[in-house]
């Protein structure tokens, strides 16, 4: 009877390192960075301590891990805008995958919209110079729809601005949503009304003719 393989030193390396990221996110998420100590990410990812600076040397470097984890997801969704030259599509996608980030990433969503509101202080250089980047090609796809008159001729900025801010929320004032809704934690029903209405609210701020069920492109839970 052949013997079960053991876990290759790569495979261990990387669970333990997703492990910490995960309780580090958490922990980042529900008492700020300043507050949180690494004795408690590690305890709360099952780890000694001397592995949390084995693998990321200090919490400075993992504060800035963390942050930096959430940098692929938010690239994914920027990319998902210019995938079609239809802005009904490309705006009902960018939406739907800005909103499904804060529903699949909850505690990284927070940490990052926390640091972003002390002003990205320890935003890592890579994380900034990605996002800038990522955030110019997203205004001059919205320009060139304006300029084709396929967009109504508002301002590209505030556009992109609005949508952030819109989609941003439901990570931000939590606790608000639970005083309207009466539900503690967003469900996936929540999230799901959520992309339609800003949807709705930003196509029918920028097209002239309505968007059918057919063309908008609808959130999937």
């Amino acid at each position: 009877m052949a013997r079960p393989s053991m876990p290759s030193m790569s495979s261990i390396r990387e669970r333990n390192q997703q492990q910490i990221l995960k309780a580090a996110s958490e922990e980042f998420a529900a008492n700020g960075f300043d507050a949180t100590q690494t004795r408690d990410i590690a305890a709360r990812a099952g780890v000694p301590k001397a592995n949390l600076y084995y693998y990321f040397q200090s919490k400075e470097n993992l504060y800035g891990k963390v942050l930096l984890g959430f940098v692929e997801p938010l690239l994914e969704a920027s990319a998902v805008l210019r995938e079609s030259d239809d802005p009904l599509i490309g705006l009902s996608a960018y939406v739907a995958a800005r909103i499904r980030i804060a529903r699949e990433h909850p505690a990284i969503a927070k940490v990052f919209s926390g640091e972003l509101l002390l002003g990205g202080r320890q935003l890592p250089d890579e994380c900034r110079d990605l996002l800038h980047a990522e955030a110019r090609r997203n205004v001059e796809c919205l320009r060139s729809w304006i300029e084709r008159g396929l967009l109504a001729p508002v301002d590209p900025e505030h556009l992109m601005l609005f949508i952030w801010s819109a989609t941003r929320t439901y990570t931000n004032i939590g606790w608000q949503m639970g005083r309207i809704t009466g539900r503690e934690v967003p469900q996936d029903e929540d999230y799901a009304v959520a992309a339609d209405t800003i949807t709705r609210l930003v196509l029918g701020g920028v097209v002239s003719e309505p968007v059918s069920d057919a063309r908008r492109l609808m959130f999937a839970t």
